[in-house]
This record gives structure tokens, sequence and C-alpha cells, in this order.
């Protein structure tokens, strides 16, 4: 079940993060991050992400944001399929994560990451691209 959980929220994030990297609008968002540097962009996502902070949370992303799994499989695209995947992870508080190494460079933040999600840990490497101060494509390298 926990498997099945962490499994939709990533495909979910996916889906947001597809659409919002092919028209790389802002609109939607009502904060704006582009002065900030991509690995500040990254490290505010895991801030809100811990804090369980949707509504600020979503607005890190561009709105046609896409989500692969690593290399080049498409799981989603779009900030409302983010919705899907992790709000109700949010509204629960059920999931958490961890930077256990990190490194950035130019416009790509890498992340070895361990999520929980009720007690069970899934580690991740999540590349994050950031445009504009925006996330616009992540890809997920884990074991399914």
């Amino acid at each position: 079940m926990k498997k099945t959980t962490i499994l939709s929220a990533l495909l979910f994030l996916i889906f947001a993060c597809t659409n919002n990297s092919k028209t790389n609008s802002t609109s939607g968002n009502s904060q704006n991050y582009s002065d900030l540097t991509p690995l500040e962009v990254v490290h505010r996502r895991m801030a809100l992400f811990n804090e369980h902070n949707y509504d600020e949370f979503i607005k890190l992303y561009n709105t046609n944001v896409e989500v692969y799994t690593y290399p080049t499989r498409l799981m989603g695209s779009g900030s409302d399929r983010l919705s899907s995947i992790f709000k109700s992870d949010f509204e629960n508080k059920r999931v958490s994560v961890e930077i256990v190494n990190q490194m950035n460079n130019g416009p790509y933040v890498i992340n070895h990451e361990i999520v929980t999600n009720d007690g069970k840990k899934t580690k991740y490497i999540s590349i994050y691209k950031v445009e504009k101060g925006l996330i616009s494509t992540v890809r997920f390298v884990r074991d399914f």
C-alpha cells in the first residue's frame, strides 16, 4: 500500500512537471522565484515539502512541468497532475524528504533523497531542471 502511494505521488509529480516545461509559463503562480538560483529553488521545494505546504510548494513548478522516470519515460505533465500526487499526503502530513547529498550545475540540481511516507523509506536520485525560477522538469532514478 505504501509503495502504491509513493508511486502514485511520483507519477503525479512527473505528470505535473512535464506540462510546465513545455510552455515555461509562470501563469497561476503568484510568487516570483526568478531571483532565486536553481539550488535555492530546490532547497525551498524541500522545505515546503517537509512543511506540507502544498499551496506554496506548487508555486515552485512551471505550470507545464514534465516528470520522468530517468532517463526518458514520461510519467506526466502539468501542475494539475502534481495535485493528485502530493495534495492528500501533504494534507495528512504523511510524507517527508531528507537530502542525503546534493550537487548542482547551471540549471540542474541533483539530489540523493530519502522520501519517507507512512514510515516507509524510499531512496531516489532526483534531477531538477530550474528555468526562470521554476522547476520545469524532474527526472527520478529509483527502483520500482
